[in-house]
């Protein structure tokens, strides 16, 4: 880690070093850096991990580092470079006393700028890539930039169609490429994942639309670890013949983002998206469903923000022979009001249980920002989330692919009369302007899970989840 560190250090000199000899160039260096600590009991609500083949380590600590450094040579003109320590654990990675692993990676580099003579914007380069999704649920279901964590390799381009009121965005996209320059053999096959996005922003006086687009190209070998494979997948592309029959599969999605801040202090929000992956393929392969989500936040409070979420997604049917009924997904970082159930939003990571909302409906109430000392804040949310997927639907899925945890995990995608309460309660105190000590608790209880799906094995393990987080959070 010293090593680290030093690195850091003297990009920071060099950076700085170098500003004086391009005086029309301003170097502005900002970051993170969080130490933490996680306790975290049946994570899957066993004690194993989602196969049922290994047991956890319930405690955990934590470390992560982000580097920001901005080139601005004027308002038109600049340039970010992003280095990151991911999170690691205390004795693993780079984390270690005797050996570490290299752990400095870049995690942005994208150059901005206004084309000459206009107010287009163009972005070119590793930057933060996702579809538009309404604020209260923080990012995408569909693809998201998880606040530039999750960064993607694209060209976006932002034009002013009049004013501050309507504008058109377009971005290209390139998120994998299994095999870059030469194929493996003289027979050509898809590797890759190319997406285009399409987005027109409409924005008036307590108004805000972005009607938006997306469609992709899916080489049938554009993901060899199979890192996409449970967003994209079906459960039928298990089954022998394995895998998407054609070269290249269409893929796309269409969706509007809505908020509402005339009745302010009260804000409405809402979501829809509907998307369809591989319907060209055979039956089996294709993957299509949607996706419904509302909010409602109050204001008008001095010493807290009141929410009400809801949501409403398609589930699995009964049958596989006919593909997956579930909205596709690449990169999603969704959640209502910061509930632990899911992965979002939360200032530190890993403390999440990480249920998949996709085939669920729910609802969540969140109380956020409330003050009861100056530098104190806290977060309470309750949330509440139900399955609707057919059982047999699921049954078979986890015989496709493998058994639990392959492609579905028990307590993580539900079934219709399978659900889960939970609770999380969170506080930051504010110990100096730049330094804030963290602490985040949190419960849930699953109800309902089925012996017919997950086996006796999984089921009678069952039992609640616990999760206890605190550390500091450095932000200069």
């Amino acid at each position: 880690m010293r090593k680290v560190v030093l690195l850091l250090l003297a990009l920071a000199a060099v950076a700085v070093q170098a500003a004086p000899s391009q005086a029309a160039t301003a170097v502005k260096m900002a970051g993170d850096a969080r130490v933490y600590g996680v306790f975290f009991a049946n994570r899957n609500f066993t004690g194993w991990d989602e196969t049922g083949t290994q047991t956890e380590d319930r405690t955990t600590i934590w470390q992560r580092l982000r580097l920001r450094t901005d080139f601005v040579a004027n308002e038109s003109l600049k340039f970010r470079f992003g280095l990151r320590v991911d999170d690691e654990t205390w004795g693993s990675g780079y984390l270690t006393a005797a050996n570490p692993q290299v752990a400095i990676q870049p995690y942005l580099a994208y150059l901005q700028f206004k084309w000459p003579g206009t107010d287009i914007e163009m972005t070119a380069g590793y930057q933060p890539f996702s579809v538009p999704h309404t604020e209260v649920f923080y990012d995408s279901i569909v693809l998201a930039a998880d606040d530039g964590d999750q960064s993607s390799a694209a060209v976006f381009v932002k034009v002013p169609l009049l004013a501050d009121t309507l504008a058109l965005e377009a971005a290209y996209g390139r998120l994998l490429d299994a095999y870059r320059t030469f194929q493996p053999t003289t027979t050509q096959t898809g590797d890759a994942f190319d997406v285009y996005r399409l987005a027109l922003p409409i924005t008036v006086e307590g108004f805000d639309a972005v009607p938006w687009g997306l469609a992709g190209v899916y080489g049938k070998d554009a993901d060899p670890d199979g890192n996409f494979n449970a967003g994209l997948r079906s459960a039928g592309s298990y089954l022998a013949p394995a895998g998407y029959k054609d070269n290249q599969n269409p893929m796309w999605w269409t969706g509007l983002a809505l908020s509402v801040t005339a009745l302010d202090p009260v804000k409405l929000y809402f979501d829809g998206i509907y998307g369809n992956a591989a319907g060209s393929d055979r039956s089996r392969n294709r993957r299509a469903g949607y996706f419904f989500d509302a909010g409602l936040t109050y204001t008008g409070l001095d010493w807290a923000t009141p929410g009400l979420f809801g949501w409403f997604a398609s589930g699995e049917d009964s049958s596989l022979s006919n593909g997956s009924e579930r909205l596709p997904v690449i990169t999603p970082k969704w959640g209502p009001g910061t509930s632990f159930l899911f992965d979002c939003d939360q200032e530190f990571a890993n403390n999440s249980l990480g249920i998949d909302p996709t085939g669920t409906w729910g609802a969540s109430v969140a109380i956020r920002d409330i003050t009861v000392l100056e530098a104190l804040k806290s977060r309470l949310t309750l949330a509440a989330i139900a399955g609707r997927n057919s059982p047999a639907g699921l049954r078979k899925a986890v015989a496709a692919t493998g058994g639990p945890g392959e492609y579905v995990a028990m307590g993580r995608n539900l079934a219709q009369g399978e659900w889960v309460l939970g609770v999380n309660f969170d506080h930051s105190y504010a110990l100096t302007e730049e330094l804030s000590l963290t602490l985040q608790t949190g419960f849930a209880a699953p109800q309902g899970l089925k012996t017919s799906i997950w086996g006796h094995r999984m089921t009678n393990q069952a039992t609640q989840a616990w999760m206890a987080s605190l550390g500091c959070l450095y932000t200069f």
